[in-house]
């Protein structure tokens, strides 16, 4: 996956008057209290920056099914708290989010022509980082999503759901965006309906950093899941799933893709797994238990939040996740991706960066269905493929602990 510049530098200036303003707006900084003074960013910010750092981002060894929910807003100093999430979590989220988006720019998709408004949904909400995302991808590496609509956001908590509410329309309005946030107080249990029978059918639903706070097994999640999508996605519709990258956790979101495959192909569903392995191949990362599978993106961090990582121990210079693109359609792989022609099964993903060894052999790990492999390739053009890429029509020869391709057909999208 690689991002836009348009994206990556779009957060570097132009992100952080948009969030002050909003943060004003908000009464939760005021114009004495700028994003630049070091000396209120380390005594009010930083302190709970720490805090949600250690519940988010769990050690492995202390990782468990998911994480018991709790209003974090809602106790101790709530205004503070709400000020340090928003600076330091909603942003990298947000922009997790969009990059899935700026992919699906990257590999020629277009968002499908829909009559009458547009109408998009986030489950789990919270402050609305992926309704957002998409805001933000759409702006800076289009698909062609309808120039207005509303966004459906679901959440359970009150303080985070008005929060988000009007952060999405703050954002829709300064990116030019004619689209309004609509709020949904409740609580989705995975195991029963996401949706009552009554609701509408969506043009795009977005989960972000949502499911892995279940304790549920994938194949129960995968049931609710696919229901929902039957009955309340439109044809041609998308459903994007951000996860974290954390080994457990993004193991999780594998063998929902797996359970979600095994139940697609066993049904009569019009449902397609599109990203990040453009199909429905058996996942490599799968096949030995200590291995996993995640993404990883760059991205110029807001003054502010370079700051703030500084004060707190963080590098979030590079951003981590791991995500699911679905789609409900009968067109093939080929018509949904119009950079890339002759899509085949005979293809592997490289899941790492590319280390050059000299002007045209490459080393890398790439995965296939038969699991991940540490590779050389030489390409007679000295264009060394990146993270991301696709090589098609492979033939190799060696053990996955090193093998050399003989001949690939590889191009680069940009």
């Amino acid at each position: 996956m690689r991002v836009p510049v348009s994206l990556v530098n779009a957060f570097q200036n132009d992100f952080e008057p948009i969030l002050a303003d909003f943060l004003i707006k908000s009464q939760l900084i005021d114009l004495n209290d700028p994003l630049e003074n070091k000396r209120y960013l380390t005594r009010s910010i930083a302190p709970h920056v720490k805090g949600f750092s250690e519940l988010f981002n769990r050690k492995e060894g202390t990782q468990t099914d998911g994480i018991d929910h709790e209003d974090y807003w809602s106790e101790g100093n709530a205004k503070n708290k709400r000020l340090a999430y928003l600076l330091s979590f909603m942003p990298p989220n947000l922009f997790r989010v969009a990059s899935v988006w700026a992919e699906l720019h990257r590999l020629g998709f277009q968002f499908p022509k829909i009559e009458g408004e547009f109408r998009g949904l986030e489950f789990g909400a919270g402050v609305a980082s992926g309704a957002c995302g998409i805001l933000a991808g759409e702006k800076f590496a289009p698909i062609g999503l309808p120039e207005n609509g509303s966004f459906a956001l679901i959440e359970q908590s009150k303080a985070a759901l008005q929060m988000g509410a009007n952060w999405f329309d703050h954002l829709a309005d300064r990116y030019g965006m004619t689209y309004k946030s609509r709020s949904f107080h409740r609580r989705v249990e995975l195991n029963q309906p996401w949706l009552p029978k009554t609701a509408p059918q969506f043009h795009l639903m977005v989960m972000s950093f949502f499911l892995n706070e279940s304790p549920l097994t994938p194949e129960a999640i995968a049931l609710e899941l696919l229901k929902t999508a039957e009955n309340h996605l439109e044809q041609e519709g998308l459903m994007v799933i951000v996860e974290p990258a954390l080994k457990l956790q993004s193991r999780k979101l594998l063998l929902l893709r797996k359970a979600l495959i095994e139940k697609i192909k066993g049904g009569n569903s019009s449902l397609k797994i599109l990203l990040p392995c453009l199909g429905e191949q058996a996942c490599g990362a799968l096949i030995k238990e200590e291995d996993w599978c995640h993404e990883e993106v760059d991205w110029m961090r807001p003054k502010y939040l370079r700051e703030l990582d500084l004060l707190t121990g963080l590098d979030r210079r590079t951003l981590p996740f791991s995500y699911l693109v679905i789609q409900k359609t009968n067109r093939s792989l080929n018509e949904l991706f119009g950079n890339f022609e002759g899509l085949n099964e005979e293809r592997y993903r490289l899941v790492s960066p590319s280390k050059s060894l000299s002007k045209r052999t490459s080393e890398f790990f790439m995965c296939g269905q038969d699991g991940k492999r540490r590779t050389r390739f030489t390409n007679e053009d000295k264009n060394h493929p990146e993270r991301g890429d696709l090589l098609q029509n492979v033939k190799l020869h060696g053990e996955h602990s090193l093998t050399q391709i003989d001949s690939a057909t590889f191009k680069k999208y940009e």
